[in-house]
């Protein structure tokens, strides 16, 4: 380790200063197409490396007369991989950073080059255009004390909210029926305390909860924040979630529940007990009514129905993952189960989890690139093209060069026409498909993205875990502690360890262990963006 740790300041302090483009002549970003040049190339990451000869590279490599010298990370150690061979002087061309800890560190070692806008709007004018229509703030996502350095990877799914769901035979037990769900936070409570205390499985025994950990999202956003991220406190300050004066009356209400034996005790552990993340145990085993698991595709329906052994049809496309566990396990259909709103809150405020619509991954470019703009154009040209034109991303997407061999259907999107078998070369799709062009992603799963829009439920709003997409300077020293800190005081106050009022010196602690530093630095990145 701290050999590698020496191999890095090594490289740091040989690279030399790469100053400001704050005059940037734009007249030398250009591309020869004429020349032939090689691209270190890890703009995306991926499961398994590309092999040599593979018939798309090749196509790609001819369509922008370049070499690819395409980089292979495993993602399971991608950050630590990727550190350790830049430390032994190793720096792709362009390279993707999964978060904004390591955007911040290789910027700030000079690793990563200044990218002007101006240059990404000459570049790449048709991608610069949809990355703004879609989401207008995503350069924030890669800029650095005012300059911008690299491009942000958009999310379609972060055009949705999580909603919570709710066992619908347990609901109609009590009055709701007909797709009526509770609406506010007063009347989640109502029904909540009818979930614990009268039997609503019919079994007779008093053993089941309303709730567990993954269904106080949307409490918390009922009081204005999600303890684990930022917030805008509605006058343009940042404030993170967990010393939100909001989550004083969250805790209250929680801990209240928790003495009244509403939530689930071993709500400690969590809902997700092993397989997919999404997964909840306890909503599956019917220990409780109430969770907010897993994003709108978890939760899609089986939109053509099971496989008609005689006609063919049907069983193409399946449930969201969380659907197909609760169906295949307990029966937990759409009979039982319902997909309900974020609670809306004394002050009408109301939210779950978002991904938001950019994610907190980089692209950057390696300072050796700073002298040579017209290679910077290349690069650039080869990612406006797979994310603005539409044949181009099917080919990457598809991983198959012959996309006329697709229909088009309405539920499944582009499969392949009955005899044509695409070359057996596995699919790089997240290698090269950089930018993740959202309306380009639509087209290709337009049942589950058609579905997603019909239900307001994933439309009301939500607390994006990228709204601060950078580390600041003070957060690297202290976050760990400060989380431990957030995670065991607000524990204590649920189970009743501790009184409500501990939240009060929680924040006081919070502020002094490095919590106020963190904020001035958050709010100074958040006004110069």
């Amino acid at each position: 380790m701290k050999k590698g740790l020496a191999l890095l300041l090594a490289l740091v302090l040989c690279i030399s200063c790469v100053s400001a483009l704050a005059d940037v002549d734009l007249s030398k970003y250009v591309s020869n197409p004429d020349e032939k040049i090689t691209i270190a190339w890890l703009a995306g990451h991926d499961t398994d490396a590309v092999a040599e000869g593979d018939t798309v590279v090749a196509w790609l490599e001819e369509k922008f007369n370049v070499d690819l010298d395409v980089w292979f990370i495993e993602r399971e150690n991608y950050d630590e991989l990727l550190t350790a061979r830049i430390a032994g002087g190793e720096v792709p061309d362009v390279f993707m950073l999964q978060n904004a800890q390591q955007f911040a560190k290789w910027v700030k070692q000079e690793v990563a080059m200044e990218l002007p806008l101006e240059v990404i709007q000459q570049c790449m004018p048709e991608s610069y255009a949809w990355l703004i229509e879609y989401d207008p703030d995503c350069f924030s996502n890669v800029s650095y004390n005012g300059k911008n350095y690299g491009l942000p990877r958009v999310n379609g799914d972060g055009y949705f909210n999580y909603a919570p769901f709710w066992r619908a035979d347990w609901l109609a037990k009590f009055g709701y029926t007909d797709g009526k769900v509770p609406m506010t936070l007063e009347e989640c409570e109502e029904v909540f305390y009818k979930f614990a205390n009268e039997d609503p499985d019919g079994n007779g025994e008093k053993d089941t909860y309303a709730l567990s950990n993954t269904g106080m999202n949307p409490i918390f956003g009922a009081f204005g924040a999600l303890p684990d991220r930022w917030v805008d406190d509605g006058e343009g300050n940042l404030v993170f979630g967990a010393v939100y004066p909001g989550m004083k009356d969250a805790l209250t209400l929680l801990a209240k529940w928790y003495a009244d034996k509403l939530i689930d005790p071993e709500f400690i552990t969590g809902e997700n007990q092993g397989g997919y993340w999404a997964l909840s145990v306890p909503f599956e085993n019917g220990q409780i009514g109430f969770s907010s698991s897993g994003a709108y595709y978890h939760l899609a329906p089986d939109f053509d129905g099971p496989k008609n052994e005689e006609t063919g049809e049907g069983g193409n496309f399946q449930y969201g993952r969380t659907m197909r566990t609760f169906a295949a396990t307990e029966g937990l259909g759409y009979d039982k189960m319902i997909i309900g709103y974020n609670p809306t809150g004394p002050d009408g405020k109301q939210g779950g989890e978002s991904w938001g619509l950019t994610t907190s991954e980089a692209i950057v470019f390696s300072y050796k690139l700073a002298d040579q703009p017209a290679k910077v154009a290349r690069i650039l040209e080869i990612i406006n093209t797979i994310g603005s034109d539409f044949d181009t991303w099917l080919k990457i997407w598809n991983w198959d060069l012959e996309s006329d061999q697709y229909d088009y259907d309405d539920l499944l999107g582009y499969i392949p026409k009955e005899g044509h078998e695409r070359a057996d070369e596995g699919s790089h799709t997240n290698m090269f498909n950089t930018l993740q062009n959202p309306y380009f992603a639509m087209k290709v799963k337009p049942a589950q993205w058609n579905w997603g829009k019909t239900l307001p439920q994933f439309r009301t709003g939500g607390y994006s875990n990228t709204l601060l997409p950078i580390t600041t300077a003070s957060q690297p020293a202290h976050w760990e502690d400060m989380e431990k800190l957030r995670l065991g005081t607000y524990v204590q106050i649920i189970t009743g360890e501790k009184p409500v009022d501990a939240f009060d010196d929680f924040v006081k602690q919070w502020n002094e262990m490095g919590g106020a530093k963190i904020t001035e630095e958050a709010n100074e990145w958040y006004h110069s963006r």
